[in-house]
């Protein structure tokens, strides 16, 4: 035996390889540190003459960072929740990583200010490092180089990509995948189901909607329902949302949308759009069993069971713990045409190209969809959580209660949930459409005209992209 070195058993030498491999990618996935090499001293194994031995070389390697780290992470909301859960896990699992986080500001509209106003924020020199966006401006920050892709950190962070995949499911994946790269990992996710007061229902001796029920079945419940006469004691069948989020699934369930082409053409000269925008437009102006979206207060009259149905999310449950109501059971949307189906729109965090730190963002972008900080999450701010193991146990499925609403039919509906269109131009065409939209809700123009005027300017926004 050398005298520089020891023989070692087989176990040994592999706990040695694991060790070694387990080191390359912790490092990789460290924090950007200074080039200044040191001279270190390493133990390493190596054969020699038919033995396996332990020796110490002398090598050169980088020192760790003089200064911490600092990350600048700008989201929807929650800060509170950020200072409170993740900072500390920050300061907890990583050496060198000190986090901060402010609220981007919405402005007065959705999600397409919000993109504009994180360009904004950019364009004017403010240092982000990861961003919260939804898949509504997923496309637009990837086109516009403002966020980086994933899948350069997913392989070679090995066992954080093995576990995204066995916990979160596929579509929720797909849905943050823009051209073929993975941009972001999903923290939440929502879709649309119908919610009704199962108490209204039996007052009215109507049946309970089925999974199958059709958009005849809704209209006849409907008109059961309703009971519209101006006065505050209406009670109304249903309200809907006419942007593109709460417009989608009744295109999907007519086997429709407003585009085609992966969201490149409009598709709003489909007679399917327009038997579609009709079949609303008669549940306001003719049947008079839905009121106009437009200033329409649905909690409220939810609530006081001036409305039996509404189309939402699981982000309405809190609400509805809140005002203790409990009235309620949930129900997919009813279709008219093709499979049964469901919208499904998702958000997750997205590593800014601007960031001069991209491991040390990754690192906070992996606890930030950790289970731990995603069950503080779902508890203080969103409870429709991306990973299966969290929404598929009490956490989630008895949120509800006492309501006998079944929550498992929102993760159930992933299997066939397709996504709310959101092309690059996403802050143009959603306000473009809901115009459009409106002036068919008012009664000012026809479904006709409408579809007309909105298929002409909203490919010419799309055009625009192929320039």
């Amino acid at each position: 035996m050398s005298g520089k070195g020891k023989m070692v058993s087989r176990r040994q030498f592999m706990q040695g390889l694991a060790l070694a491999g387990g080191g390359a990618i912790l490092a990789a996935c460290q924090p950007s540190v200074v080039t200044e090499e040191v001279i270190v001293r390493e133990t390493v194994v190596v054969e020699r003459e038919g033995e396996t031995v332990v020796e110490e070389r002398i090598v050169t390697a980088t020192p760790p960072p003089a200064e911490p780290v600092s990350v600048h992470y700008t989201t929807d909301g929650g800060v509170e929740l950020i200072d409170e859960y993740l900072i500390p896990l920050v300061e907890e699992r990583t050496e060198g990583i000190t986090l901060t986080a402010d609220v981007n500001p919405w402005g007065t509209g959705g999600w397409d200010t919000y993109a504009d106003n994180v360009i904004t924020r950019i364009a004017g020199g403010e240092g982000i490092d990861i961003i919260y966006i939804a898949i509504e401006g997923l496309a637009l920050l990837t086109e516009k180089k403002i966020i980086m892709p994933f899948d350069p950190f997913l392989e070679v962070d090995v066992p954080f990509r093995e576990d995204v995949e066995e916990d979160i499911h596929p579509t929720l994946m797909r849905g943050l995948n823009w051209k073929g790269q993975q941009m972001m990992i999903p923290t939440a996710w929502n879709n649309m189901v119908i919610h009704y007061n199962h108490t209204i229902f039996e007052e009215k001796g109507v049946s309970e909607p089925t999974e199958d029920w059709t958009w005849d079945d809704f209209l006849d419940a409907s008109l059961t329902i309703a009971d519209v006469n101006d006065t505050a004691d209406d009670l109304f069948a249903f309200s809907f949302w006419d942007s593109q989020f709460g417009m989608t699934p009744w295109y999907f369930n007519n086997d429709t949308s407003a585009f085609k082409n992966d969201w490149t053409d409009s598709n709003m000269d489909d007679p399917k759009v327009a038997e579609t925008l009709q079949f609303l437009a008669d549940l306001i102006l003719k049947h008079k069993v839905t009121p106009n979206p437009a200033g329409w207060d649905e909690d409220g009259q939810f609530f006081s069971r001036h409305l039996a149905m509404r189309a939402c999310g699981a982000w309405c449950i809190p609400g509805c713990n809140n005002n203790e109501f409990y009235d309620y059971k949930l129900q997919y949307y009813p279709h008219n045409a093709g499979p049964l189906k469901t919208v499904v729109g998702l958000g997750g965090d997205g590593i800014a190209t601007m960031t001069q730190h991209p491991e040390a963002a990754w690192e906070v972008v992996k606890l930030i969809n950790s289970p731990e900080y995603l069950r503080a999450y779902g508890t203080h701010w969103q409870p429709l959580l991306a990973r299966r193991s969290l929404v598929e146990g009490p956490e989630f499925l008895d949120l509800a209660l006492p309501a006998p609403a079944d929550l498992s039919l929102y993760y159930a509906s992933l299997d066939y949930a397709d996504f709310v269109p959101s092309p690059p131009n996403f802050n143009v065409i959603d306000p473009v459409l809901q115009r459009w939209y409106s002036q068919i809700w008012n009664g000012q123009i026809s479904v006709e005209e409408a579809v007309v005027g909105a298929h002409a300017e909203l490919q010419a926004e799309m055009d625009k992209l192929k320039a």
